[in-house]
């Protein structure tokens, strides 16, 4: 089925939109504490339900986030993941993601915050503070791991995610430096 919105009651097997080609596998994250028939009733029951046990700490480390309507007359407020938070979860659970597709995509996330935020220092701060206070204690293990050298895997496998990239002449250097970077507050 192709179609552009998302609807909850219309009848339709898939209430989520698919924006690529073909027939791709759509999963709805949640903690597994979460009853699936919650999950359904919200989602539909052709969506695969994928309970992370490590999601609670997203909900827990969120800010809020004001989204206006195209034409700006009505805003909501939504709960979004802290981006420090968001980057810590990444690091601390794509070793144990299904396939290195997925766990490509989830060192790409990380790569893409340590890349582009405008305030890293505080990030990494806020890094630092969740690994003092016990949180997911393995996460420095799996990073070293994964971006031990240029050459890791974890380089590999992002640089192949990014693709060419015209603005950084040696990709696969800045994403070894950007990382290690971060195993300084870990």
């Amino acid at each position: 089925m192709n179609y552009t919105e998302r609807h909850l009651h219309i009848g339709k097997l898939y209430p989520v939109v698919l924006y690529k080609q073909g027939e791709i596998s759509v999963d709805f994250i949640t903690s597994p504490k979460t009853k699936n028939k919650l999950v359904e009733e919200l989602v539909g029951k052709q969506i695969v339900i994928n309970k992370i046990d490590k999601f609670d700490f997203l909900l827990k480390n969120r800010i809020p986030i004001k989204v206006r309507t195209e034409r700006g007359k009505t805003s909501y407020k939504i709960q979004c993941p802290k981006p420090s938070a968001f980057l810590y979860h990444k690091g601390a659970i794509f070793i144990d993601r299904e396939g290195e597709l997925k766990q490509a995509k989830d060192l790409h996330y990380m790569y893409f915050i340590l890349r582009y935020t405008s305030n890293l220092d505080i990030i990494l701060a806020e890094v630092a503070e969740y690994k003092k206070k016990g949180h997911f204690i393995s996460i420095s293990k799996n990073i070293k791991k994964y971006f031990e050298r240029k050459t890791s895997q974890g380089c590999l496998m992002i640089e192949k995610e990014n693709g060419p990239d015209e603005y950084i002449a040696d990709l696969r250097q800045d994403i070894f430096e950007r990382f290690n970077e971060l195993l300084e507050f870990l």
